[in-house]
């Protein structure tokens, strides 16, 4: 899993770097260099849209690739023919499993589309009756997707059949099957109970089989009950499993079973399991009315004292955190309601409760793309196309809006000055400059001040002023003036020159 989301990250972020080292690199010399030569303009608007093209086609067309490759292998496969080459479409399923293991998909999206995959080619195999080894790892693959009335079962069957001593993953194997058919399967719950007794396996995987093969008569039901009637007995166990074993071993009327039929008439006389399981009630009824009259009293006398016992002592075991525990548990289930008990669960839920806090975001980001991620193919190019349309309108907006405001911070400087020269007496300062533009960044500025020295402009120098927003202007300008008549004659060829595109004229203090 993690390794497939490694490669699905690493290789989508190399090929969008990729395009934007040649595609975007070219883009930009093209526009700069053959298109628009002595241009002068601010490029970071094309450089975004660059970017998201290349992130586009490096991530999300790589992507859209993978799915439709999927989805037409998928569809040769669909209605296979029987005179068809079978050989041939193997490799093509191989190849659409293959196709799942690859950076086209997360490895969420790949196990469903594989689960798929799986399907069908078993489905065709057992079309086909191919029964070798591939074929019998493509069962396995299907029948784990779903064990309950699997089609496949008997293929894995006649393959478990075949060689000598099961292995471990085998053994685990069948009581996968057995368990999703209830231990209904006679022949195989016999087949394991005599494979286990020969190992003389007892554990907690085996002793249902062992019950399954006792209640399906098998040949070794006596063999069984001599291997696990001894330690049943020697750990004192009075549990459901074990009750059933001690009345097969009282039916079959073994030797040795007095303290089973004991622990049998003691398990009626508690009650335990007269509401839980009344057909094992009724039978251990049964071996408790075999008892004589002074048995039963004396097993009634010490059922009752343990009872009155057991109360005492578990009164006396229950400690202060269990105490605290059971009251959270009746409030969370809604039997009582405290608002000391509710506060005091919040508070010490709190590192929880901010943890999930923090996951929130980041869990609502991955569901949504695991969302897209499922959607169609025009569906989620619709989406990214008015994704990209909404980006582009944003910055473009927000590019108007900044130089908008600087042209109007301009001209209230501009207005400014002129009523103070008017309250001076005086009509019109000596000394006036052109500013072409300005920006909050640098770097910005400087790509500007040299295309702008390439075409042979000189007198240009940048003026760093503070921002009401913070940060800082970069404004460009460009000579010095006497009258503002010769500043806008100088602007005017500049702009029919196209080395500009707008000016203000700036009057300066005279120093």
């Amino acid at each position: 899993m993690s390794y497939q989301t490694l490669k699905y990250v690493f290789i989508r972020a190399g090929l969008s770097f990729l395009l934007m080292l040649t595609f975007g690199f070219f883009t930009l010399y093209f526009i700069h260099e053959v298109a628009l030569p002595r241009a002068v303009f601010d490029d970071s608007l094309i450089q975004w849209l660059l970017l998201f093209v290349c992130l586009f086609f490096g991530f999300f067309a790589y992507g859209l690739i993978g799915d439709q490759r999927f989805h037409n292998a998928m569809h040769e496969l669909k209605d296979i023919s029987c005179d068809s080459d079978s050989s041939e479409i193997v490799d093509k399923f191989q190849s659409v499993l293959d196709l799942t293991y690859s950076s086209y998909f997360l490895p969420g999206q790949a196990q469903r589309l594989r689960n798929k995959v799986v399907v069908q080619f078993a489905d065709y195999l057992l079309f086909s009756g191919c029964d070798d080894q591939q074929a019998q790892k493509i069962y396995l693959k299907a029948f784990l997707l779903d064990p309950k009335d699997s089609p496949y079962r008997a293929s894995l069957l006649s393959m478990l059949s075949k060689g000598g001593d099961l292995t471990a993953q085998e053994i685990d194997l069948l009581l996968v099957i057995l368990t999703a058919e209830e231990f209904c399967d006679d022949v195989i719950s016999c087949h394991l109970a005599s494979l286990f007794l020969r190992k003389r396996l007892f554990t907690q995987k085996t002793e249902p089989v062992y019950l399954a093969a006792l209640e399906n008569n098998s040949d070794d039901s006596e063999e069984i009950l001599s291997f696990v009637l001894p330690r049943l007995l020697k750990s004192k166990r009075a549990d459901k499993s074990a009750l059933w074993f001690y009345l097969n071993a009282l039916s079959r009327k073994l030797q040795g079973t007095r303290q089973a039929r004991e622990i049998v008439a003691r398990a009626f006389c508690e009650g335990h399991w007269k509401g839980v399981d009344p057909l094992l009630h009724s039978n251990c009824e049964e071996v408790f009315s075999q008892l004589d009259l002074e048995q039963r009293t004396e097993l009634m006398r010490e059922v009752e004292e343990s009872r009155f016992s057991g109360k005492i002592e578990k009164i006396l075991f229950f400690a202060r955190d269990d105490l605290r525990q059971l009251e959270r548990v009746k409030e969370r289930l809604g039997i009582s309601k405290s608002f000391p008990g509710y506060f005091r669960e919040v508070f010490w839920d709190m590192p929880g409760l901010l943890k999930k806090m923090v996951k929130a975001p980041v869990l609502k980001t991955m569901d949504g793309f695991i969302a897209f991620e499922r959607l169609d193919l025009r569906t989620r190019l619709i989406a990214l196309l008015a994704v990209v349309v909404l980006l582009v309108t944003g910055l473009s907006y927000r590019e108007w809006h900044v130089q908008r405001k600087e042209a109007a911070r301009l001209e209230r400087e501009v207005q400014g000055d002129r009523v103070g020269q008017v309250a001076r007496g005086k009509t019109e300062p000596r000394i006036h400059t052109l500013q072409v533009a300005a920006f909050p960044s640098s770097k910005q500025a400087g790509r500007v001040v040299q295309s702008i020295r390439k075409k042979g402009v000189r007198g240009i120098y940048l003026v760093k002023t503070k921002r009401k927003a913070g940060g800082n202007w970069y404004k460009i300008r460009v000579g010095r003036f006497d009258s503002k008549e010769e500043a806008r004659q100088f602007a005017n060829q500049l702009v029919d020159q196209k080395t500009i595109k707008n000016y203000f004229i700036i009057p300066l203090p005279v120093n």
